[in-house]
């Protein structure tokens, strides 16, 4: 489920955040990954496209979305985006978002993973979860 709030949102991926219901910044967890921060306060949506990696690992699409307040797109902010248990194709390097304030990044994981987002200063995690293999592919 992706969450929308000003300064900050979590998410649990997969959910389009153009309907988001409010949460808190994230606060806990390692230093925020360094980027250059924006001239005012971002208001950011993440998530994952699926909202879960395939059953025995695999990738997804991470996308973020940066706003001012009042809703307009915020381009030109630097992001990063960090996974624990996964790979980026990034790896690490800082992105910034398009006239549309979006950017994305992709991510390929055998297992759940952590997702650490840094846009212009707003900090936000979320994970990507393993889908449960289904009964007839486990045979």
């Amino acid at each position: 489920m992706a969450a929308l709030a000003l300064g900050g949102c979590r998410s649990g991926g997969g959910v389009h955040p153009e309907a988001p219901t409010g949460s808190a910044p994230s606060d806990s967890g390692p230093p925020p990954l360094p980027v250059k921060k924006a001239s005012e306060e971002v208001v950011v949506a993440a998530w994952s496209e699926p909202k879960q990696l395939p059953a025995r690992g695999g990738q997804v699409q991470i996308l973020v979305r940066a706003q001012k307040r009042g809703g307009a797109p915020f381009p030109a902010v630097e992001v990063r985006i960090q996974a624990e248990g996964g790979t980026l194709y990034s790896k690490g390097r800082v992105l910034t978002t398009d006239a549309s304030g979006r950017t994305r990044d992709r991510l390929t994981a055998r297992g759940d993973a952590s997702i650490t987002v840094n846009a212009g200063g707003t900090v936000y995690r979320f994970r990507v979860p393993v889908r449960a293999p289904d009964a007839a592919s486990a045979r």
